[in-house]
């Protein structure tokens, strides 16, 4: 670019939806801890622990999310000419270049939109992270076929204005990408 500030977006994290999120996580978290050390018989054979104490697991640190993002300073989306960068959830793909990108797809839903971006290279947004983080990341992939998954319903955003704007960025990007390219050979 020519020296121009690329114009950018940032959305910031819905504080209330967010908090919410993180005391039903903490509930769910009590609820599985008492039914495996209090409810009679429920957590009686091997199975039903394993799964309990894997549900503690889970929603605690499904808690410790959502209270990091609430703590948090900086918004929860940020997006530009060169990519966009999503902090509400535990994922931690990090930046993502429109240049990797080669589709979005999207829903609406009553949670939010929902975007699933298609990547250039999967394995490049996969590896990022801690190991938690990448068997996430992978089990995105095989499920939706991305990495990269994410709904705007943490963030204070309209769902529709939400998806216009990636959209515009999106497609502002991938016409600049087209127009760099070399026109070719001059003619004759």
């Amino acid at each position: 670019m020519s020296g121009e500030k690329s114009p950018e977006v940032a959305i910031p994290v819905s504080r209330s939806k967010v908090g919410f999120l993180a005391i039903a996580s903490l509930a769910m978290a009590v609820a599985a801890g008492w039914m495996l050390l209090a409810a009679p018989g429920v957590g009686s054979n091997s199975f039903h622990q394993f799964v309990l104490g894997f549900g503690i697991f889970f929603f605690l640190l499904l808690a410790y999310g959502h209270l990091r993002t609430l703590t948090a300073k900086e918004p929860g989306f940020v997006i530009n000419r060169q990519g966009f960068f999503f902090r509400p959830t535990g994922l931690a793909f990090g930046w993502v270049d429109w240049a990797d990108v080669t589709e979005i797809r999207e829903g609406l839903g009553r949670g939010g939109a929902f975007l699933s971006i298609r990547l250039r290279d999967p394995q490049k947004y996969i590896s990022r992270g801690n190991g938690l983080q990448r068997l996430a990341k992978t089990i995105n992939w095989r499920l939706s076929g991305s990495p990269v998954t994410f709904t705007s319903g943490s963030l204070q955003a309209d769902p529709a204005e939400f998806l216009q704007i990636v959209r515009m960025f999106f497609s502002e990007a991938k016409r600049t990408e087209s127009g760099a390219l070399s026109p070719g050979p001059s003619p004759m």
